[in-house]
């Protein structure tokens, strides 16, 4: 599967629709050599109700997989944006604090950001994630966390980056457990059979023109196999190359640098 995903969504498509086409084409061919005596024109009409049943049955499915691999992909979006945000915000709201903890704090939080564009989405690609991400988390957690709060306005300070780090932490789990939880080999299994056999029926229909035959079932195909390709890239949000990339956090490390290089001295460094 790896190697599939680095192949560019477009090409892959492209790939995946001749080879349909040129093997459909060629199975339709056989059948009606092999049934030419046969009188298929007679079962036209009965075989027309039979694929609008099974044909929306099957349409129902594959459409329902593809909503839900959608709103799959459309929640891991969300996720990194709200990661990005709350490693952007933990920066803000340390501002309440000693300037030693302070410093270790949003030492860790750039770092973080720059994991996450250097190391962790090139893995991401690939259906992994870098360990070390999890361990500067969790020491931004530990200085934040270990802080004595001297005076009311510290200790907003604390909870506030608490708050801002629990939910960079809680974001990055779900997006690794979203990478990590496509669809299941058995329902792949499913559409692929159910595509067969809609293709496969197209074949039994009898028409006088064999090319516009062959035409009719090669745009069923298209269009199935291309949902099915669709399926296949949206399953996996970081792993395709029409997948979700690293902007937010290239737009979170240009605000921090801007921060760090900015006119307001409690906002630096």
């Amino acid at each position: 599967m790896d190697l599939i995903y680095r192949i560019p969504a477009v090409l892959f498509l492209v790939i995946a629709l001749f080879a349909s086409i040129a093997i459909v084409g060629a199975g339709q061919q056989y059948v009606q050599r092999r049934f030419k005596g046969h009188d298929t024109l007679a079962h036209n009409e009965v075989g027309g109700i039979i694929i609008a049943v099974s044909g929306s049955i099957y349409a129902v499915v594959l459409g329902f997989m593809t909503v839900v691999a959608w709103e799959h992909f459309q929640e891991a979006r969300g996720l990194v944006v709200q990661e990005a945000d709350a490693d952007i915000d933990a920066w803000h709201t340390a501002v309440g604090l000693s300037p030693e903890v302070r410093v270790h704090l949003r030492s860790d939080v750039d770092t973080y950001a720059k994991i996450m564009i250097e190391r962790e989405w090139p893995l991401m690609r690939k259906g992994g994630f870098d360990p070390d991400a999890a361990m500067v988390s969790m020491d931004a957690m530990d200085v934040v966390g270990s802080v004595v709060p001297k005076n009311s306005g510290e200790a907003t300070a604390q909870l506030a980056t608490i708050e801002q780090l629990t939910i960079m932490h809680d974001a990055r789990q779900r997006r690794i457990a979203i990478n990590d939880s496509g669809v299941s080999w058995f329902e792949w299994l499913v559409l692929l059979i159910g595509a067969v056999c809609i293709i496969c029926f197209c074949w039994l229909f009898g028409v006088k023109n064999r090319r516009m035959h062959l035409l009719m079932t090669s745009t069923i195909v298209t269009m199935i196999v291309s949902i099915l390709v669709l399926l296949f890239e949206l399953q996996y949000p970081f792993r395709s190359d029409v997948g979700i990339n690293a902007d937010a956090w290239e737009g979170a490390v240009s605000h921090l640098q801007q921060m760090k290089t900015g006119s307001m001295p409690n906002m630096r460094m």
